[in-house]
């Protein structure tokens, strides 16, 4: 299971935007093929022996070489390996941590590393995530954050945190909320600002990394919580290696990433059927079609999403003016080539009823689904498709289709995105604005409410 919960982490990423690996994973999805294939990416690769004279510190040497092959990998497979930062004051940060290579402990080199990867917008692919790494170096408190508007709570806590669950963090060692977040947010992949709200909260569970940037100092507690009753409690919960969390995390969500919030099949549609890649309904009261599009794929069992292409426009011309809602909330991409017929669809029922095709997007509508916001936010239809809920994650001008590099001394596994998406020429925007913005509040989401679904219905 923990191999697999790895591979298929890294399966979602190099499938989204529709791109291969260097193991020429399927594009189309992380099926069980496409996580056998991912696997055999990951182990280590072998570094050309440094031309560099030795520091007479091994593991100095080490790191120092690692960062060599990063470097020269990052150009190798990168198209724009320094984009706005440019190389020399890239490896300006290459030369300070070189400089502390023999005095970081293990971890502090993982952070070290992950600041040297994160931070780079539109280039969400690209880092060295924290649930990529392997062994059990990086460990995680085995809860689950999500960042309300009254910032993170723990939506799931595994045995025995459950009571944990509905907590405010308050507190990140002796740091406030804000300033935890300040700190870890340079190790963070992202696209854009809402893009960071979907990635950043994992970061805030590392003890270790946490204590490396000062957050936590000897003795301090982990977290300060606010219960659901009022009290403050304050807890350190087990950390347990990353495998460990992975396998946990992506057993609660069905085997696939935690892209949004954990599924419950009795909860608000946006929560239901997240194994279904797309599945849909008819609404009453009033009438329209809900889609939820949770993975940009061909195929979502024995339908195809060309015959759902034609079902929402059967569904239409039955019911002018309908509502057709398509929920990517939960998409975080998946085969960009494929969605061709249901972008058609969808625009072919804007030209005839402006204002009646709604996308509801959020923070973790990232890679191809970006791109398919984006297509249907520029396209020729665009002033007839309103868009509902958060930015997406997704850029409009994305590096995707991430390649597999592990250092060959640190074992550390970095992402390297190896193709640009440009969807919208000449658009500098980091993200597309909402026509109608809502947020989910604890209130909504422990009530069982939904008001983000609410605004896409309404007439």
């Amino acid at each position: 299971m923990t191999r697999f919960a790895a591979s298929l982490l890294i399966a979602c990423l190099i499938s989204a935007c529709g791109g291969t690996s260097t193991s020429s994973a399927p594009a189309a999805s992380a099926s069980a093929a496409a996580v056998s294939s991912v696997a055999t990416a990951v182990p280590s690769s072998k570094a050309s022996p440094s031309l560099r004279p030795s520091t007479g510190d091994p593991i100095a040497d080490a790191r120092i070489a690692d960062l060599d092959y990063l470097a020269k990998q990052l150009k190798l497979i990168h198209r724009d390996p320094f984009l706005d930062e440019g190389e020399p004051a890239f490896m300006a940060r290459v030369g300070a941590i070189e400089a502390k290579a023999g005095s970081f402990s293990d971890v502090g080199f993982l952070a070290a590393v992950m600041a040297l990867m994160g931070h780079r917008d539109r280039d969400g692919h690209t880092g060295a995530w924290a649930m990529a790494q392997p062994g059990t170096l990086l460990k995680a408190w085995p809860i689950w954050l999500y960042d309300f508007p009254d910032g993170p709570r723990v939506v799931a806590a595994r045995a025995p945190h459950e009571d944990l669950v509905g907590a405010r963090v308050t507190k990140v060692g002796h740091a406030a909320v804000a300033d935890a977040r300040a700190t870890v947010e340079p190790l963070v992949p992202r696209d854009n600002p809402s893009n960071l709200l979907a990635n950043l909260p994992i970061y805030l569970t590392l003890p270790d990394v946490l204590a490396e940037l000062g957050v936590i100092g000897p003795g301090e507690p982990g977290l300060t919580l606010e219960l659901l009753d009022g009290s403050i409690r304050e807890v350190t919960p087990d950390a347990v290696p990353i495998e460990e969390m992975r396998d946990w995390i992506f057993d609660l969500y069905g085997g696939k990433f935690p892209e949004y919030l954990p599924p419950d099949e009795d909860g608000p549609l946006a929560l239901r059927n997240h194994v279904s890649p797309f599945w849909s309904t008819q609404l009453t009261k009033p009438a329209g079609t809900y889609v939820g599009y949770n993975e940009v794929m061909r195929m979502s069992g024995n339908d195809t999403i060309a015959k759902l292409a034609t079902a929402v426009l059967d569904a239409a011309a039955k019911d002018p003016g309908a509502a057709v809602i398509v929920d990517l909330r939960n998409n975080g991409g998946g085969d960009n080539n494929t969605f061709g017929p249901f972008r058609e669809a969808l625009e072919t029922i804007a030209a005839a009823h402006p204002g009646s095709v709604r996308l509801i997007a959020g923070r973790a509508t990232f890679s191809a689904a970006g791109n398919f916001v984006t297509d249907l936010k520029v396209g020729p239809q665009k002033a007839g498709i309103t868009l509902v809920g958060e930015p997406p994650g997704g850029g409009l001008n994305i590096h995707g289709d991430v390649k597999v590099v592990t250092l060959p001394n640190s074992k550390i596994v970095v992402l390297i995105a190896g193709r640009y998406h440009e969807r919208a020429p000449g658009d500098e925007r980091l993200e597309i604005e909402p026509d109608i913005p809502v947020e989910l509040s604890w209130a909504d989401y422990a009530a069982g409410r939904d008001p983000v679904f609410d605004a896409a219905r309404a007439p």
